[in-house]
């Protein structure tokens, strides 16, 4: 398999540390006597000064390394707080839309506004004029054992290039963290656009998805079976009804998959406007029933192609699942029979998803892997009493959280739950680490083995490998 972010995020923008200028005499321009400058540091987490706002004076991140000490206040300092009204909305949405050729419609501000209220985006202000917008949705998310975990559902960040390079990312990533806190949500999740911009705010890549193209020839699978239902197509209508409740089940199947409102299925998952289709035909909507009863969808399109008179077209799939291992048979059996596809595309399946293995050449794919949900623990204790644990002996966790020091230090996880305790650790991690492994997207001894984890008592990872088994891997099947 081949490596590498999958394609089409649809998130914010990096930002991160000025560059230190060259010392001119004996003074920086930065304004730092020359005798005291040291090297660069690795990673800069200093956020700049956020207004107070009504939550009071709001905690600053701390610094990573002295060069950062130094820098610390030196940044502009820039004004964020929630917008205030739909003009404040659309100038906060088109800072992302810089960057992808988007100028937001008052339609699109509508249907944002069912999902993101004014209160939910974040803009920050240099001199009273926006220039840069961070939202974050209202999620539940499934977690290990099926519960459902309060998460921030982080879109749409964006920086004007105007104000590249100057602190606006991380200001807007402390309000918001800040916020999130406020709001008693455990967990802040989101997609990366690029893999380098949250790992300082103490985001871990917490589920990875395989992506691929089955040829028409090689779609067969290893071996045949009868159907056990019947697929049929449907419209909007009926999809609106039908699709939900099998969602759900699957948000009960695997942890990693956010909560839908009927709003979010009727203006994110089955809207189908002509200009967002890229060339392809309009969604297609199957259902698939055992003995009357709905076990299955698929969303799908076509791309039509005829090249010399054979079909070169594409058929794309969105979203398909089945709730039992016999109903995902049929759908994907369904979807790779269809004819005059010459190859059947998908994304965004998990990485033990029935497919790989049901393929009886799976090689002829090409299927590669690449980031997908990332992961913040907001709260670690409420998080880590969020989700259900295998038995075993109590685990002792070091944790490093420069961003959010309210996390900063040890927790003992014993019997399902975790509370503070001045024991010695077992484990030794930073907060982004703890996110990897949150879902079941990465075990210890991964992060061990990556050093992003370190053992500080003989056995301590394996224990909390014992703790943290899940018996399926996350997936987290839309794009927010």
């Amino acid at each position: 398999m081949e490596c590498g972010p999958l394609s089409s995020r649809i998130d914010g923008r990096a930002d991160g540390c000025r560059r230190r200028p060259r010392a001119r005499r004996r003074r920086s321009r930065l304004g730092v006597p020359r005798r005291f400058r040291l090297p660069r540091a690795r990673t800069c987490r200093a956020g700049p000064r956020v207004d107070a706002g009504r939550g009071g004076p709001r905690e600053r991140a701390v610094p990573h390394g002295a060069p950062a000490l130094l820098l610390r206040g030196l940044l502009t300092a820039f004004d964020v707080r929630p917008v205030a009204d739909r003009t404040e909305y659309r100038d906060a949405l088109l800072a992302i839309g810089q960057y992808f050729g988007l100028e937001p419609t008052d339609e699109d501000i509508d249907r944002f506004l069912t999902a993101l209220p004014l209160e939910r985006m974040h803009a920050a202000r240099d001199d009273g004029r926006i220039v840069g917008g961070a939202g974050a949705f209202d999620f539940h998310l499934s977690v290990p054992g099926g519960g459902d975990v309060p998460c921030a559902g982080v879109s749409l960040v964006g920086v004007y290039p105007t104000h590249r390079r100057r602190g606006v990312l991380n200001a807007m990533m402390r309000a918001q963290l800040d916020d999130a806190h406020e709001r008693g949500a455990p967990l802040a999740a989101l997609w990366a656009s690029e893999e380098t911009i949250y790992g300082r705010f103490g985001y871990g890549i917490a589920a990875w998805g395989v992506e691929g193209a089955v040829p028409h020839e090689y779609a067969a699978f290893h071996s045949r079976r009868e159907p056990t239902g019947s697929v049929r197509l449907i419209d909007t209508a009926e999809a609106l009804d039908v699709f939900p409740p099998l969602y759900d089940e699957l948000r009960r199947q695997r942890p990693g998959v956010f909560t839908r409102s009927r709003g979010w299925w009727e203006n994110r998952v089955l809207r189908d406007p002509a200009e967002r289709r890229q060339g392809a035909g309009p969604k297609r909507l199957a259902l698939h029933e055992t003995d009357g009863r709905a076990t299955g969808y698929a969303l799908y399109r076509h791309k039509f192609g005829y090249d010399g008179g054979v079909a070169t077209s594409e058929l794309i799939v969105i979203e398909a699942f089945g709730v039992t291992p016999a109903a995902d048979y049929d759908v994907w059996r369904y979807l790779l029979d269809i004819d005059w596809s010459a190859k059947v595309k998908v994304w965004m399946l998990p990485l033990d998803h029935p497919l790989v293995l049901l393929l009886g050449t799976p090689r002829r794919p090409a299927f590669r892997i690449g980031d997908t949900l990332w992961l913040r623990l907001v709260d670690v204790g409420a998080a880590l009493n969020a989700r259900a644990y295998r038995d075993g002996p109590p685990v002792v966790f070091e944790l490093r959280d420069v961003f959010c020091k309210w996390n900063d230090g040890r927790w003992k996880l014993t019997d399902g739950r975790a509370e503070r305790t001045d024991e010695d650790p077992d484990v030794r991690c930073d907060v982004d680490a703890l996110g990897s492994a949150y879902l079941g997207g990465a075990t210890f001894a991964q992060l061990e083995r990556s050093l992003r984890v370190e053992e500080a008592r003989e056995g301590g990872v394996a224990r909390a490998d014992d703790l943290f088994r899940t018996g399926v891997h996350p997936w987290c099947p839309e794009i927010f």
